[in-house]
């Protein structure tokens, strides 16, 4: 007897642990959030001098409009010991720290930073290219205010062709 109530008892917790596991996605499912933001380097454009302008476009797959407030964000570059910050010249980090995404739209800004590629222990790949990553934090919200905010902490990646506007988008990593 003891044995099924033990039994009985592992049965209800386990449902009601998979139910509110079920429950809260479908309550995330329903508010825009990390989710339905993307965020990825859109374009890229060699300046000459060291110098590189890059547009960072953010998209909002939800129907509603969503208040994005950046927390952080800046650009690195790999180094054999580690990633080391870059120097934005202009836009990202210079601009207003919030902007209005809307429902099934797309908000783009761009930067300009420079990669010397006379610093010391600049890692390169086997084609001599450049990793380069943007990392960001946002806090998201509905614009309405309904729903609790989200906050996304998330990398993108690329390789840059060094001296030239060649570079690829490393999704997936």
């Amino acid at each position: 007897m003891a044995h099924r109530t033990a039994c009985t008892l592992l049965v209800l917790v386990l449902l009601v642990v998979i139910g509110t596991a079920c429950l809260g996605e479908a309550v995330r499912a329903q508010e825009p959030g990390a989710g339905h933001i993307k965020v990825l380097i859109k374009t890229m454009h060699y300046e000459g001098d060291d110098t590189y302008t890059l547009v960072v476009a953010t998209s909002n797959a939800s129907s509603k409009d969503v208040l994005i407030r950046i927390v952080e964000e800046n650009f690195f570059i790999q180094t054999d010991p580690g990633w080391a910050q870059l120097n934005v010249l202009k836009g990202i980090n210079h601009e207003s720290g919030e902007f209005l995404l809307p429902g099934a739209g797309d908000h783009d800004r761009s930067a300009s930073i420079t990669i010397h590629l006379t610093m010391p222990n600049l890692f390169r790949t086997y084609e001599g290219d450049l990793s380069l990553m943007y990392k960001y934090t946002y806090s998201m919200r509905t614009a309405d205010g309904t729903g609790a905010a989200f906050q996304r902490t998330d990398e993108v990646y690329c390789w840059v062709k060094p001296g030239t506007s060649q570079w690829i988008l490393r999704e997936g990593m």
